[in-house]
């Protein structure tokens, strides 16, 4: 049997979603992105154990990455032949976009025999402080459901203006080192990368995948690899993998999600594997003419994008 139940935390004070069922445990944090910052497996993290709750946005946790994953050059990007900055209550926001630090309306919680569905949606509209440096309307709504195969992560973007509206959807999930990241491995069936400069902003080229960028061969332990880079090819039917010493981890995307950032810093407790639909810059790599490699999402007004991430554990 699965359960569903809200709470508040008791050293902060905000309100949490708890799901559990068929050893499993995972939190959520509704005004905070609706991040999904705790996931157990039989006691043991999946999910890195965040430092500091109390900052959000994307330091733990699955912070949910849109309209713009990843970064903006200077925060200022072209669409259509006109140029606007990326900005929220005034400040130019640069990287992951605008929603992971704001909070969700719940839409749903429901506990059934077989999972647990939490659901809620953050609205970009004329007025609100996300309009202002995203001037497209629209409703990304998204769900987490818990079952014993793991967790899935579905998203729905519904255009609400009379135009066009570019955008990018992406999860930033990050995994626990469990304190050893000499015993937990990675692999991913990606053979390009982008070519970026110093600032990691992608020049459009794509490479091969080799020498220390190479993860499609086989596991390589997460403490021998450095890496902050995108990588490009996925498709539905293939699988990034974590293993580690209980279980395996299988990460698998919708075909929208064709894109795949590897993060992997050795001073902080977690890493990252992260389904991504576009490039970094993806605004400017399409306003430059780089169309498939920009990865940039075009939804016609009043249509909806759907989406889905399956993170699903196996018992080694």
């Amino acid at each position: 049997m699965f359960t569903v139940n809200k709470g508040i935390d008791e050293e902060h004070g905000y309100e949490v979603l708890a799901m559990t069922g068929a050893g499993h445990e995972a939190r959520i944090l509704p005004c905070a992105g609706f991040n999904l910052f705790d996931w157990r497996f039989e006691g043991k993290e999946i999910l890195m154990k965040p430092v500091d709750i109390t900052i959000f946005g994307t330091k733990y946790g699955i912070p949910i990455l849109f309209p713009a994953p990843n970064r903006i050059k200077d925060a200022t990007y072209v669409w259509r032949g006109k140029r606007y900055v990326m900005t929220k209550r005034g400040k130019k926001i640069m990287r992951h976009g605008l929603v992971s630090d704001e909070p969700f309306a719940l839409k749903r919680l429901e506990a059934r025999e077989d999972c647990a569905v939490c659901e809620a949606e953050i609205a970009i509209a004329p007025g609100g402080p996300l309009y202002e440096g995203y001037p497209f309307a629209c409703t990304l709504t998204v769900c987490y459901t818990l079952d014993a195969a793991g967790l899935h992560f579905s998203a729905r973007v519904h255009n609400d203006g009379e135009e066009d509206m570019p955008f990018g959807l992406a999860l930033h999930p990050y995994f626990s080192k469990r304190g050893d990241a000499k015993r937990v491995f990675i692999k991913a069936p990606v053979r390009r990368v982008y070519a970026c400069d110093a600032e990691l902003i992608p020049s459009g080229e794509l490479l091969d995948a080799e020498g220390g960028l190479c993860i499609w061969d086989g596991f390589h332990d997460v403490e021998g690899l450095y890496l902050d880079n995108v990588y490009r090819g996925m498709t539905a039917d293939m699988a990034s993998e974590i293993r580690y010493e209980d279980i395996t981890v299988s990460i698998r995307a919708s075909d929208c999600f064709r894109n795949l950032v590897v993060f992997t810093p050795h001073d902080r407790p977690g890493f990252c594997i992260e389904p991504q639909t576009n490039a970094t810059d993806a605004f400017n790599l399409h306003a430059r003419g780089l169309v498939d490699e920009s990865g940039l999402l075009i939804l016609p007004a009043g249509q909806t994008f759907e989406g889905t991430v399956d993170f699903a554990v196996e018992k080694r």
